[in-house]
């Protein structure tokens, strides 16, 4: 059986080599996420570089993702490297760095400062420590109560769950890492803490002067972001649901609703969805997960995501290659589950309304003919997302003369991507797709399947052709 949802796995120390990227690549892997959030340009030119090395090894596309840090906020350095806050306590967050102490610590943002307001919650790492602002003292400090205590060690987390819209989600940090990556071959660039499609719009803006054509994965983990949502994904050209901060950010028992009405948005309007942060987090540091994260990583197969994402498991954790051989697995199962029981979707894509009908023409034709595969010839990847977002019941084949199509159809649900010139004349397409279809045992001699295309054959925005093809 052929996994349709994807996997998503991100880079670090515990599998940045050439030999362990193989590996997880070969349990099931097709987008690596290269996290600007730690690292240095170096290493992560060595992670990209290890890449498209197991790439070009293995003869299959893969997709990397850069993730930019966007405006995340950061305990400074601890003495000793962490310190234990008590319930009732008072503590100084100042704005000059500072070795922090149980009295006295700072933030990788020296614009807290500015922003934080009496009564407003500040959460440290990752909402475990709560502290309530008592005073402001601005530039200088705000002085805080804490309200829930612990351990606080160094690098951690800091959440201002209502802070204003002044702190923007592009930083110059990210700025420079746009500019880095732009000329080097990543497939998609992930914006975080995204409020407003504003946000996405200038990291388009960015990328356009820069000459890039990576796609843009606007993360949703602010409740402004939750709010504006339906903006957002028409600016975007994939959503993250990145449910740590998100579950930070707002209260918890709203995250589940919100993954699943965001899935549904995206699967309706023709948007990739990555639903991302703990799946499997036990993993980090167990060769099993709990039953709870096995639930968690087949409900967002249930939720019709286009991918789902390691983040520690693989960047830092012990076991970075069963990870994704359990979510393969997993991933697996539920889709025998899925196929018998839901539908295929009905996918509305205002920029590509032919291709959209296409793909209804295909479920028809689906319905009534043993059909073996689809196979879409596509130059920008459009219309092989929209066949994707259908849910058609068969494997997809997407074929494009374009490397750079090729790889960011990895992370559409159910495609399998290949590279090859673009045909002359429909008849060497068919021939083409059949070949494909054969090599990767999407289909028999004799079988039949459905191949799309455009006239002429491969200009983007044309696709208005549907063949039922028998392979001899």
């Amino acid at each position: 059986m052929m996994i349709r949802t994807k996997i998503v796995a991100t880079v670090g120390p515990a599998c940045g080599s050439r030999e362990v990227l193989r590996d997880l690549a070969e349990a099931g892997v097709d987008v690596f996420r290269i996290n600007f959030s730690h690292g240095q340009a170096d290493q992560h030119e060595e992670f990209l570089a290890s890449i498209r090395a197991v790439e070009a090894d293995l003869g299959r596309p893969l997709a990397v993702m850069g993730d930019l840090c966007g405006p995340k906020i950061r305990v400074g350095m601890i003495v000793g490297g962490g310190v234990l806050l008590g319930d009732g306590q008072e503590l100084v967050i100042q704005r000059e760095p500072v070795e922090g102490t149980t009295q006295r610590i700072s933030t990788t943002l020296a614009e807290l400062i500015d922003v934080a307001q009496v009564g407003q919650a500040i959460l440290l790492d990752d909402g475990k420590i709560r502290l309530l602002v008592a005073e402001t003292s601005a530039p200088e400090s705000v002085t805080c109560t804490v309200v829930r205590g612990g351990v606080l060690a160094s690098g951690k987390g800091v959440n201002l769950p209502s802070a204003p819209p002044s702190v923007t989600a592009l930083t110059e940090k990210d700025r420079r890492d746009v500019a880095w990556l732009a000329g080097r071959e990543f497939d998609y660039v992930a914006l975080s803490f995204v409020r407003s499609a504003d946000d996405v719009l200038a990291l388009r803006a960015l990328l356009d002067e820069a000459g890039c054509g990576a796609r843009i994965v606007a993360k949703i983990e602010k409740p402004e972001a939750v709010a504006n949502v339906e903006e957002i994904v028409a600016a975007a050209d994939a959503v993250m649901v990145a449910r740590g901060d998100l579950g930070v950010e707002m209260d918890l028992p709203a995250v589940p609703v919100a993954q699943k009405r965001i899935a549904r948005l995206c699967e309706r309007t023709g948007t990739c969805c990555i639903i991302a942060t703990q799946m499997l987090e036990t993993m980090t540091a167990s060769p099993t997960p709990t039953r709870a994260e096995v639930s968690d990583v087949a409900n967002a197969v249930l939720d019709h995501a286009d991918a789902v994402m390691l983040s520690g498991e693989t960047a830092v954790g012990q076991f970075p290659a069963a990870a994704v051989r359990m979510m393969d697995d997993i991933v697996r199962q539920t889709q025998s589950y899925d196929e018998e029981s839901s539908e295929p979707g009905r996918v509305w894509f205002a920029p590509a309304p032919t291709a959209a009908a296409l793909a209804a023409a295909v479920r028809e034709v689906l319905a009534v003919e043993d059909i073996a595969a689809v196979a879409v010839h596509t130059a920008t990847g459009t219309t092989a997302r929209l066949f994707a977002k259908s849910r058609l019941p068969c494997p997809i084949l997407g074929i494009s003369p374009d490397v750079e199509t090729v790889r960011r159809m990895c992370l559409y649900y159910g495609i399998v991507a290949r590279q090859a010139e673009t045909p002359e004349h429909t008849r060497d397409l068919l021939a083409l797709a059949g070949a494909f279809a054969l090599e990767l045992k999407l289909a028999e001699r004799g079988d039949r399947i459905v191949v799309v295309s455009g006239r002429p054959i491969g200009q983007a925005g044309a696709a208005n052709t549907l063949v039922v093809h028998r392979i001899d």
